[in-house]
């Protein structure tokens, strides 16, 4: 029993911090940089049967412009089945947005265990969910509802990413080197 228990909570706790960072890279195949939150819990419950975590991405191409993203990760939920058209709403400090389903340009690779939603948005949204005070969201499935409200810490991690990667212009990818490039 005891050894049961201390497993759950080391998994729990791995898992809480686990859901806390950043990165950066180029994607070689797609020439784009892309600049992503990972694994931002919404709700820093220990014991939930579903994890939500929402994250920021932004990608920028060789030719400087950018496409901005909310990336919603969220484990297995039981026979849910995401409804078609704007599913996805967020509630930041009453201000209602809301998002349909879209592809990114660039690969999104889905974290073991969780399934990834992609959402088309403008910058201003990180911004105004790193000012909020209160932020909420609804995913809506065919026959259910799931709903959370994210913890300050979840809000704190917007910020720190706008403060990380939107302080300067982003920076195109370098262009990739290719046969032909090298031949010349």
């Amino acid at each position: 029993m005891k050894k049961e228990l201390l497993l759950t909570a080391t998994a729990a706790a791995a898992l809480l911090v686990a859901c806390q960072n950043t990165t950066q890279r180029v994607d070689r195949f797609d020439n784009v940089r892309i600049q992503q939150m990972e694994a931002n819990n919404v709700s820093r419950s220990w014991f939930e049967k579903v994890v939500v975590c929402l994250n920021a991405r932004r990608e920028v191409r060789a030719d400087g412009s950018a496409e901005h993203f909310l990336l919603l990760e969220h484990t297995p939920i039981p026979e849910f089945t995401l409804a078609p058209g704007q599913s996805f709403t967020l509630l930041v400090d009453g201000t209602r947005h809301t998002f349909a389903p879209t592809n990114s340009p660039a690969a999104i690779v889905s974290r073991p265990g969780f399934a990834t939603l992609t959402f088309r948005t403008e910058p201003q949204v990180f911004v105004e969910i790193a000012n909020a005070r209160n932020v909420e969201l609804r995913l809506k499935g065919t026959s259910n509802v799931l709903e959370k409200r994210l913890a300050r810490a979840s809000i704190s991690e917007f910020k720190s990413y706008l403060l990380k990667y939107y302080q300067a212009p982003p920076a195109p990818p370098n262009q990739p080197v290719t046969k032909s490039a090298k031949r010349d």
